[in-house]
């Protein structure tokens, strides 16, 4: 096949793990190859008659289902590509990368997995992002591996980027190690090519979505400040407004802070003001703007997360959320995970991820 054409360097490993029913995670750099090792993988299982499941924990480069969530499929049927295969299970992160989120990616990337292994799968091949630098980025990936407990790790790397990761794993007992080079003809992609790539599967996802509207009493907001605090009295509020003759959409205490959302921002002058008036020394405030176009994760009753949308409006005075979303129905919400992106459904990134006030 043209495969042992193009890597050589992989051509030992892959068929000797291509018989086997071990759980297979890859790790590696950014641009190393194992998106293409794990394709090789699944591709040549499948042929060869498994049932096999992949896990796709590129939040950033997605493969199976929409940037900014972890996915995990089980491939049933033959395919050309693995975008266009539905992913079984999703779990939202709310960004492109997990360096600010590790909890969540966590328990996310252990959500889809468990998804994933209640269909019995003849195999199981995990695909991993490349964050991979620093303490943060080998603390992150050690704790993934023992959270997920692969039986075999194969590791890509161009000269000795993985080095701290690797003295670690080494030194397990209960995996099997592959330590393998990056071959030559995998291209390290542009900044420019890699947004434009989540681009696409933004607006893949969002194509044939439709807007919903929610009541902001069948649903909790989750992930961010919103909802995490004591919402104010209706009269409170009213009164706090009047004294700044300000727009004041929400407020919630949360913690010792005061949460606004707000029509236009307030001056100083008139945070000061808020700030006395309501005893608190933290104010943090967000213009009702911000939430326009937000990612969010939808979730229902069981804790699972069927699917992802678009903020089109928040209205505080009617009560209700309006989403755009590809998912038939949004009776089942129970949580609405806030994230990070605000985007166009043709998958444009507005700006930098929203920030708390």
């Amino acid at each position: 096949m043209r495969w042992r054409e193009l890597y050589p360097e992989w051509q030992q490993v892959v068929d000797e793990l291509v018989a086997s029913r071990e759980t297979v995670l890859v790790l590696g750099g950014i641009d190393s190859g194992k998106t293409t090792f794990c394709s090789l993988l699944l591709k040549l299982k499948h042929q060869a008659g498994m049932q096999v499941g992949f896990v796709d924990l590129d939040a950033g480069q997605t493969t199976v289902g929409p940037p900014a969530a972890f996915s995990s499929v089980l491939i049933r049927k033959p395919y050309e590509l693995l975008h266009e295969l539905t992913p079984d299970s999703l779990a939202f992160l709310g960004d492109v990368s997990p360096v600010r989120h590790v909890a969540l990616a966590l328990s996310g990337a252990r959500r889809v997995l468990d998804d994933l292994t209640a269909l019995h799968p003849d195999s199981i091949v995990i695909d991993t992002d490349g964050y991979i630098g620093g303490w943060h980025g080998r603390a992150y990936k050690l704790m993934l591996i023992d959270l997920l407990r692969p039986r075999v790790i194969v590791a890509l790397q161009r000269k000795d980027e993985l080095a701290p990761i690797l003295d670690a794993l080494r030194r397990r007992a209960d995996w099997k190690l592959y330590e393998l080079p990056v071959p030559q003809t995998i291209l390290r992609k542009s900044p420019p090519f890699r947004a434009q790539h989540r681009r696409a599967a933004f607006a893949r996802y969002f194509e044939r979505a439709q807007s919903h509207t929610l009541s902001l009493d069948q649903f909790s907001f989750v992930g961010r400040r919103l909802g995490g605090g004591q919402p104010m009295s209706e009269a409170r509020r009213r009164y706090l407004a009047e004294q700044v003759r300000g727009d004041l959409l929400h407020a919630e205490m949360v913690g010792d802070s005061l949460h606004l959302i707000v029509r236009q921002p307030l001056s100083d002058a008139q945070l000061e003001t808020l700030m006395t008036l309501a005893g608190v020394d933290k104010l943090v405030m967000l213009p009702q703007s911000a939430y326009h176009n937000l990612l969010v994760g939808l979730t229902d009753y069981t804790g699972r997360c069927y699917g992802l949308g678009l903020i089109e409006s928040l209205d505080f005075k009617a009560r209700t959320l309006g989403v755009l979303s590809p998912v038939r129905s949004v009776n089942p919400v129970r949580w609405v995970h806030l994230g990070y992106l605000r985007i166009l459904p043709d998958g444009t990134e507005l700006g930098d991820p929203l920030r708390d006030g």
